[in-house]
C-alpha cells in the first residue's frame, strides 16, 4: 500500500484530483485501456479530461510505483550465412544466433533486409526459423519476418513455415508496394484482415516508413478490438507525433517497437524496445544501451548510443540494403564469410578494408568488450 508521503510526492504540483487520477491507473492497468478510453469513460461520468494530459499523469504515477522493473527489449534482424557453393550454413547460423543469446538480444529472423528473405524459399526460411527456436526459444524472444509480399497467400505460405517451426511471433508486413503500387486504406485492411483470420499465434504488424503506406489510428485500434493475437507493432522509421498518436490511442498491453535511430527519443514514448540489425556486429553495446535505460544511467546511455550512432554513419556508407553492409561488417570483424546471393554482390576488397578502418577508429572492439561486462553486470 502507498504511505501518504509517497502519495504526496507523487502528486506534487499536479492539478487534476487525485482520486480521479488513481481510478484512471486502476482502470488503465486492471483493463490493459488506452488513454483515449480512459478519456471517453471519464467523459461518460461528466468529467472532461484532455488525453494527453491523462498520459502524462497516469504514466508518471505507474513509473513511480509499478514501472520501474519494466523490461525492454533489443532485437537484431538477423542474416541468413551461406556456405561458399551458396546454400543455407546452419551450422554457422547455430553460431552467429548463440552470440546474440548470450548478448540476451531478441530474435528476427529472415527479415526483408538484413535477412534476405526475398531470395530465400519458403523452406530454407522455414529451416531457418526451426534453428532460431532450437537455439533460442525460451532463453530471448524469437520473431519470425515473412518478407513483404504482393498477396495475403504468398505471406501466409512463410507463415505456415515460421508456425510450423514454433516461432513466439510473427511479423506481417503492409502490402508489398511492388511497380510503384501504394495500397489504400480499404486494400490494406483486406489484405491484413485475411492473414489474421489465418493466423492464431501472436502476431506483430509492421509499420515501415519505406512501405509509403502509414495506416490509420482508427485501422490499428479496429484490429486490435477484434484479433487479439495482435501483439506488437514495429514502427521503422515513423514519425514522432504517429508514434505517440498510436502509442496513446493503442492499450499498454500491445508493445510498440521502433528503429535504433529514435530508440532514446521514443524510449520517453512508451517504446518497450527496438529492432535494429547492428546488433550482428556490436551485440552488446545494443543491449547495453536498454540496460543503461532500464537502469536510469544516462551516461551509458549517451556512451551506446553514441557508438550505435557513429556505426550506423559508417556502415550506411554502403547502404541501402541493410544484407550488404552486415555481411561486409561479419567478414571484417572475422564473424562470417560474406557470401551473399544474388542480385547482392560483396563489395571489393579495398571496400572491405575502407570499413575495417573505419571500425578500427571507432574503436569498435573495445566498446564492445566494455559494453559485454556492464550488460553482464547487469544480467
Amino acid at each position: 500500500m502507498t504511505s501518504l508521503s509517497r502519495l504526496n510526492t507523487v502528486f506534487k504540483y499536479l492539478h487534476f484530483d487525485r482520486e480521479i487520477i488513481i481510478l484512471c491507473v486502476r482502470w488503465y492497468v486492471s483493463y490493459k485501456l488506452s488513454c483515449r478510453d480512459l478519456v471517453e469513460m471519464m467523459a461518460e461520468r461528466g468529467v472532461e479530461l484532455a488525453h494527453t494530459a491523462v498520459l502524462g499523469r497516469v504514466q508518471r504515477f505507474i513509473s513511480e510505483e509499478s514501472m520501474g522493473d519494466k523490461e525492454l527489449t533489443v532485437f537484431c534482424m538477423t542474416p541468413s550465412p551461406y556456405r561458399e557453393d551458396g546454400l543455407l550454413d546452419e551450422e554457422a547460423l547455430r553460431v552467429h544466433l548463440r552470440r546474440l543469446v548470450a548478448a540476451r538480444t531478441g530474435l528476427f529472423l529472415c527479415s526483408g533486409g538484413a535477412g534476405e528473405a526475398h531470395v530465400l524459399t519458403p523452406k530454407e526460411m522455414g529451416r531457418i526459423y526451426k534453428v532460431g527456436v532450437e537455439e533460442a526459444k525460451g532463453k530471448v524472444p524469437v520473431y519470425a519476418g515473412l518478407r513483404e509480399s504482393r498477396s495475403a497467400a504468398a505471406m501466409y505460405e512463410v507463415a505456415k513455415e515460421a508456425i510450423d517451426a514454433g516461432v513466439d511471433a510473427v511479423q506481417i508486413y503492409q502490402l508489398d508496394n511492388g511497380h510503384g503500387m501504394i495500397p489504400n486504406a480499404r486494400e490494406q485492411e483486406a489484405y491484413w484482415r485475411e492473414l489474421l483470420d489465418e493466423i492464431h499465434i501472436p502476431v506483430a504488424i509492421s509499420i515501415h516508413y519505406d512501405a509509403k503506406f502509414r495506416a490509420s489510428t482508427r485501422l490499428l485500434q479496429d484490429l486490435v478490438a477484434r484479433y487479439k493475437q495482435i501483439c506488437a507493432f514495429n514502427l521503422v522509421g515513423s514519425q514522432v507525433a504517429y508514434f505517440l498518436e498510436l502509442r496513446e490511442a493503442i492499450p499498454e498491453s500491445i508493445k510498440f517497437y521502433c528503429g535504433v535511430p529514435e530508440f532514446v527519443q521514443y524510449a520517453t514514448l512508451g517504446a518497450a524496445g527496438y529492432i535494429n540489425p547492428a546488433g550482428n556486429i556490436i551485440p552488446y553495446v545494443c543491449r547495453r544501451l536498454v540496460d543503461a535505460w532500464m537502469a536510469g544511467d544516462l551516461q551509458q546511455v549517451s556512451q551506446s548510443n553514441c557508438t550505435i550512432q557513429r556505426f550506423l554513419r559508417i556502415v550506411n556508407q554502403w547502404a541501402p540494403s541493410t544484407a550488404r553492409w552486415v555481411k561486409m561488417g561479419m567478414k571484417v570483424k572475422g564473424l562470417g564469410n560474406g557470401v551473399l546471393r544474388l542480385p547482392y554482390l560483396l563489395p571489393p576488397e579495398e571496400e572491405l578494408r575502407k570499413m575495417a578502418v573505419q571500425f578500427a577508429a571507432l574503436r569498435i572492439d573495445e566498446m564492445e568488450a566494455q559494453a559485454a561486462a556492464y550488460v553482464r553486470g547487469h544480467a
